[in-house]
């Protein structure tokens, strides 16, 4: 048993520093490259286009993929069961990663290669897939004493992701459907790149949120069972 905690304790801190490094590595994308690629109406997916920006992205987005499936291995290892749907959306969520960091958009309004429609598939994807990973993972959650807690907490998190994700889909209509009639006032087109940025980072917080409290949950059963063998080498 201490060799299993040990090994979910060190799987919790490599899912944090990776989801970290994600976040930051993000964030360096929007600040350096702010005016090549207008934040608040361009997806992130645009500063493969600049510079160092197709590297740096394509890191972000795999090391990213890399700490969901480490924090879900700690999870295991702490003998959490994730259930069938929970771990088919969170496969969906790090295949799409995968594929939107090894297939590039298209640079421009349409999409005319396999590589942008692939990538476009794989964004869509990735945006539903994980709200509704949480969602059912926060199900079993609720019934586990230590993880109740978190739980609400997921699911609270992944309902605003869903309300984000639809939103995100209501600003990006006019590209889907050229031909579609909506007034000006109500295409979204300026906003939808802070949309997916809000997104993105609220769904990186929701899995750094489980990646914490397994840390917690794990040192927290360390320092219960150092307690009564503390106490029995006093006593």
């Amino acid at each position: 048993m201490g060799g299993f905690l040990v090994l979910t304790a060190v799987l919790s801190v490599v899912s944090i520093v990776a989801m970290v490094r994600s976040l930051v590595e993000m964030t360096y994308l929007n600040i350096h490259f702010r005016a090549e690629v207008d934040p608040f109406s361009r997806a992130v997916s645009y500063y493969v286009f600049y510079g160092d920006g197709r590297a740096d992205f394509a890191s972000a987005v795999i090391v990213l993929a890399g700490g969901t499936l480490t924090m879900l291995l700690g999870l295991r290892a702490a003998g959490l069961r994730l259930g069938a749907p929970a771990g088919t959306f969170f496969g969906i969520w790090c295949v799409s990663l995968t594929l939107c960091a090894i297939f590039p958009t298209d640079n421009g309004k349409t999409i005319t290669s396999v590589s942008g429609l692939v990538h476009q598939v794989a964004g869509a994807s990735l945006f539903v897939s994980l709200p509704l990973a949480g969602l059912a993972l926060a199900k079993r959650l609720a019934t586990e004493v230590h993880w109740a807690r978190v739980g609400r907490v997921v699911r609270r998190m992944a309902l605003v992701a869903m309300a984000l994700a639809a939103a995100y889909l209501a600003t990006r209509l006019r590209d889907v459907f050229p031909g579609l009639a909506i007034p000006g006032i109500l295409d979204g087109r300026g906003v939808s790149g802070l949309v997916q940025r809000a997104l993105f980072g609220l769904e990186t917080l929701m899995l750094m949120a489980l990646a914490v409290h397994l840390l917690r949950v794990t040192v927290g059963t360390v320092r219960g069972r150092r307690e009564p063998a503390r106490a029995e080498a006093t006593g």
